[in-house]
């Protein structure tokens, strides 16, 4: 009865291992489709924002996209249906990296610190970033044509407000336990303080001193007054 199960026992770990090997074929396919997919997003978004610079949001055709990606409009329109789902695409980018940067602030005990330290991180992500084709300075160029399509689009600016609110949800409750902790002493209510710190960093940005010749850490005695002067400091934050 033992050399009868045997066969079974070797039938049972053939099938298994065929089982194994056929979840390998499927996973590394699927690997490589989501890679290839990544890809030629990635040379879509290239393309879209290097049109988006040079002729802007609204000068920059679909027709001029495909041009600059050298793809059809058929294929390029599989991926992103319309201009305003590239900047989704490119928005939801900067949310992470914003979101990232948002993050390091609990490494501070030091709400001033923390905020010079995120509005410094913001600039140089976004007028210094040598990661990817194109100028050094391409989200910050990006990010003003957003910003002026946003104010007669509804659509991207529903987008720019996903950004946004996600970004002033982050500093009120950096900025809310800092108060309830008795280390700042806001000029005005938490709500209007971010959005006005808020509001004064994005303008740095779209000015871009950077590309202008100014050096980042010019900026650091910049960013370090206006988070003084909105958010007032109390004698306990100052000691420590």
């Amino acid at each position: 009865m033992v050399d009868q199960a045997l066969p079974k026992q070797a039938a049972s770990v053939s099938e298994d291992a065929a089982d194994d090997e056929s979840f390998c074929f499927v996973a590394k396919l699927f690997g490589k489709r989501a890679r290839n997919r990544e890809a030629q997003e990635e040379r879509i978004l290239t393309a879209a924002m290097n049109c988006f610079i040079r002729s802007g949001f609204r000068g920059a055709s679909m027709n001029e996209i495909c041009s600059e990606a050298g793809m059809s409009p058929g294929a390029l329109y599989r991926y992103f249906p319309s201009k305003e789902a590239i900047i989704e695409k490119i928005s939801a980018t900067h949310r992470q990296q914003s979101a990232e940067i948002l993050a390091r602030m609990s490494q501070s005990n030091n709400i001033v610190d923390a905020i010079t330290k995120v509005g410094l991180d913001h600039v140089r992500k976004m007028s210094m970033n040598d990661e990817g084709p194109g100028p050094r300075d391409s989200s910050a160029r990006l990010f003003v044509e957003v910003r002026a399509e946003s104010m007669r689009n509804e659509s991207v600016a529903a987008i720019c407000e996903l950004h946004e609110g996600l970004m002033r949800e982050e500093l009120l409750a950096a900025f809310s336990a800092a108060k309830e902790r008795g280390e700042i002493d806001p000029v005005t209510d938490l709500d209007l303080a971010v959005a006005s710190l808020a509001a004064m960093g994005e303008g740095i940005i779209m000015r871009n001193f950077p590309a202008q010749g100014v050096p980042l850490e010019a900026l650091e005695p910049v960013f370090r007054a206006l988070a003084v002067a909105v958010l007032r400091p109390t004698k306990s934050l100052a000691n420590k």
